[in-house]
């Protein structure tokens, strides 16, 4: 067995044991400001007005247009039919969850997207709301290579 002892002046130590402390704190802001970043589905959101909605798709990492290019309002079929069924999946995968939703009116806005990454044009953001409540989401690009995603961001 090894013992090591260093006799370090007290002066030196405070410093050592205030960096400790600094680096410390640098860890602990970095870290939550990384966890501030929100995940679809994560909490309940209400999302009443255009600046709210895009306020919300921009918080997520998105860049979209500040008005809807389509509104649609519709009712989710009581019960889920099988392609709302998988497209549920899609929605459980971030967090939502349209099951306790079938059967009511909901409205889907699209704003088209900018900065999605390696696709510059034909993609928009899909939100859907009960009353002023985001029920689910996702990203669409149309196209012959066009695919359906869910909100959280690429990358």
């Amino acid at each position: 067995m090894f013992i090591v002892s260093a006799k370090i002046p007290p002066k030196k130590a405070i410093a050592y044991v205030v960096l400790c402390g600094l680096v410390l704190i640098v860890l602990i802001l970095v870290v939550g400001r990384v966890k501030q970043q929100p995940s679809p589905g994560e909490e309940t959101v209400v999302a009443a007005t255009d600046a709210e909605r895009t306020a919300y798709l921009t918080a997520l990492g998105w860049a979209v247009s500040a008005a809807p290019i389509e509104t649609l309002e519709f009712t989710l079929p009581q019960p889920l039919n099988a392609s709302y069924e998988a497209y549920n999946e899609l929605q459980q995968e971030q967090g939502f969850d349209l099951a306790p939703y079938a059967g009511m009116q909901v409205k889907r806005y699209s704003y088209q997207v900018t900065n999605y990454p390696d696709c510059p044009e034909n993609v928009q953001a899909n939100l859907y709301l009960c009353g002023d409540l985001v029920i689910g989401g996702d990203i669409l690009c149309y196209g012959e290579e066009g695919f359906v995603d869910t909100l959280i961001f690429p990358g």
